[in-house]
């Protein structure tokens, strides 16, 4: 408001006041003094609204807004080779005064309003560097411009450029380090469990990436190829060398190696996978690791055959394709020794074989029942998926079945194929061009469905040649016959026959056959908690949770577990777990590594890329126009001065 219109507001409140004691109140002695101040109150109230604030509210002034990356990639030297020198978010924080903020956001994985005291005590701990939500929680305070303090390590640089357009926000970003192309390791992933002599292939995955965008390639400080070695405990196992990914790709690459013997008890063992060339220049993701279970039980099928012919030389290979986890097969030398299949054969004792059976999805045998050791005996019975081939009369363990015969006479495999897993493989099979079996035993009682039946010479009702049955959690499958093996040796369709009865039977017995007590859905993140899956059938479930001291740190007991169980969440750190429980074939023990490490992706080098530089638009729409909150002195003064009025006029006579 200009001077000449406060001089009418003020000509305006004198006039009233002039008239209402002139013309409306009784003329007596000392009505000037009320009327003078009757005069400043109405003063007061008709120019309160153009009257200055006692102070300002700060509404619509633009800030200086600063986000500042507090992931732990900022931990990290400023420079390659500098590990003694300042880190980046030292760097970061000299830089910050120069920027005098009105208000800092922290952002990593999610982002933080951070008090300017607050600073000096700052850490960088978080998995991720995301600027996305940085910048929306910015423009949602007002903010229309904003600085960006980091490392230039953006896991989301992309989205974070498109949703500053969209917002109309002007970003600059201030890199505190000097980032140049590298190669960094993500992952080793390699199946959990392994057998001595088997060829384990690891797939490792690395990416290529850093420095910045402007250059011809972004990559071109980087060889054409990069070196690993896998380390066991220090050991060099074996090295590799694999194409470079182009900047910002990953790669991956196939490791294969073969554990060596660890002893006749599974062992838990760490397989690193190393740097060499170009090596990390931090230090920080040239490793990545994996536990492997490395033992001579069997992850997959086990033939044991105390009646050595040639259906091991056939089966066996058969196994291997169709089961998971490979075969093993033991053929009997003497009581205590076998000679184990392979590409390298050798004679072990009976302790190896036992050891093996107990680790088997699937347990084949071979034998006459009447000549079947205690131990071997007692697997039968216990074990949840069994393939049996009779070579004599008697009853057989686990099944409920006994074998008699062998009965007389020349027995041929006959259509029609019964339904059953392998009817689908063996629709179109020509069974007659198949060879007689040497010798059939009877099954009494048979099992609940054949899979294939024989007549007596091409004539007669059919008999099974192989029979099979569930009782609960259990499956099992019972060769009457002997000589399988001369279906596959004759190749062509007989041959055929031979894989279509096999593949449907043992697809059936190992279908979600899991003889793992418990295993973890994956390896936790720091503060996530592990899930535990949990095998079907267990009872009186105990995990606990040892850390590296030997102290526990959790400890569950289920008496009759779910299907999975959650622990708590868990700090960085290795942890021992020993998880106990009852299963369909009695009390069962796994003990296990837990590692809790930090997200590698943090430390990952992304694609070549400048500088954000984003110039603020404005709004689309016209903004609302903001005014200072109205004053509330004037206002308060105008009432004291009317009270005032209200006194001296009963002191002078007026009502």
């Amino acid at each position: 408001m200009n001077p000449g219109l406060w001089v009418l507001v003020a000509l305006g409140a004198v006039a009233l006041a002039g008239w209402a004691y002139g013309t409306r109140e009784e003329r007596v002695a000392g009505r000037a003094g009320p009327a003078a101040v009757r005069a400043a109150a109405v003063f007061l109230i008709l120019g309160a609204l153009a009257l200055p604030a006692l102070r300002d509210s700060g509404v619509g002034v633009p800030e200086r807004v600063v986000l500042l990356d507090v992931s732990r990639s900022m931990t990290l030297p400023v420079r390659a080779g500098d590990a003694g020198g300042s880190t980046r978010l030292d760097s970061a924080l000299a830089l910050l005064p120069e920027l005098a903020p009105d208000r800092v956001y922290l952002f990593g994985d999610r982002p933080v309003p951070a008090r300017l005291d607050s600073l000096d005590t700052l850490g960088a701990g978080h998995d991720a560097s995301r600027l996305e939500p940085a910048l929306q929680a910015a423009r949602l305070g007002g903010a229309d411009s904003v600085w960006v303090l980091t490392d230039g390590e953006l896991a989301d640089r992309d989205a974070a450029g498109e949703t500053a357009q969209g917002l109309g926000l002007g970003v600059r970003e201030l890199r505190v380090a000097a980032v140049g192309p590298r190669v960094a390791l993500a992952a080793l992933r390699a199946p959990e469990r392994t057998r001595v002599g088997d060829t384990v292939r690891a797939t490792l995955e690395f990416h290529a990436g850093g420095g910045s965008g402007g250059g011809s390639g972004g990559g071109s400080e980087l060889p054409d190829s990069v070196s690993f070695q896998l380390e066991r405990e220090g050991t060099v196992v074996t090295t590799m060398r694999a194409p470079r990914p182009a900047p910002g790709r990953t790669g991956r690459a196939q490791i294969a190696f073969v554990p060596r013997d660890e002893g006749a008890r599974p062992a838990w063992r760490r397989y690193e996978a190393v740097l060499t060339d170009p090596p990390d220049p931090f230090g920080v993701s040239g490793r990545a690791g994996a536990w492997i279970e490395v033992s001579e039980a069997s992850a997959g099928a086990v033939l044991v055959s105390l009646t050595p012919d040639w259906e091991a030389r056939f089966l066996v290979p058969a196994l291997d394709r169709l089961v998971l986890g490979g075969a093993r097969g033991y053929l009997r030398l003497a009581d205590d020794r076998f000679l184990e299949m392979g590409a390298g054969p050798r004679i072990v004792e009976a302790s190896r074989v036992r050891e093996a059976v107990r680790g088997a999805r699937l347990l084949a045998v071979q034998a006459a029942p009447e000549d079947l050791p205690p131990w071997l005996a007692g697997a039968l019975r216990a074990h949840a998926r069994t393939l049996f081939f009779a070579g004599g009369p008697g009853d057989v363990p686990g099944v409920g079945a006994r074998v008699t015969g062998p009965l007389p006479g020349e027995w041929y495999p006959a259509g029609p194929v019964p339904a059953s897993p392998s009817a689908p493989l063996l629709a179109e099979a020509d069974l007659d061009l198949l060879p007689p079996v040497r010798e059939l035993y009877a099954v009494e009682p048979a099992g609940r469905w054949s899979v294939i039946n024989a007549s007596r010479n091409r004539r007669g009702e059919g008999r099974p040649l192989l029979t099979a049955g569930e009782d609960g959690t259990r499956r099992w499958a019972l060769s009457a016959a002997s000589d399988w093996w001369r279906w596959s040796l004759r190749g062509d369709e007989p041959r055929r026959v031979y894989e279509g009865v096999f593949s449907g039977i043992v697809g059936w017995l190992v279908e979600d056959a899991t003889p793992r007590l418990a295993s973890l859905a994956r390896m936790p993140a720091p503060g996530e908690p592990p899930v535990w899956r949990i095998r079907p059938g267990s009872s009186d479930l105990t995990i606990r949770l040892l850390d590296e001291t030997g102290a526990e740190v959790w400890n569950e007991s289920v008496a009759d577990p779910p299907a999975e169980v959650v622990g708590p969440a868990l700090p960085l750190g290795r942890y021992e777990a020993l998880v106990t429980a009852t299963g369909p074939e009695g009390s069962v023990e796994l003990r296990r590594p837990v590692d809790v490490e930090p997200d590698p992706r943090e430390f990952l080098p992304g694609p070549p890329s400048e500088p954000l530089a984003i110039e603020a638009q404005p709004s689309p729409r016209a903004p609302a126009e903001v005014r200072s909150p109205r004053p509330v002195w004037p206002f308060v003064l105008a009432v004291l001065l009317l009270c005032g009025e209200w006194v001296w006029r009963h002191r002078i006579g007026l009502r």
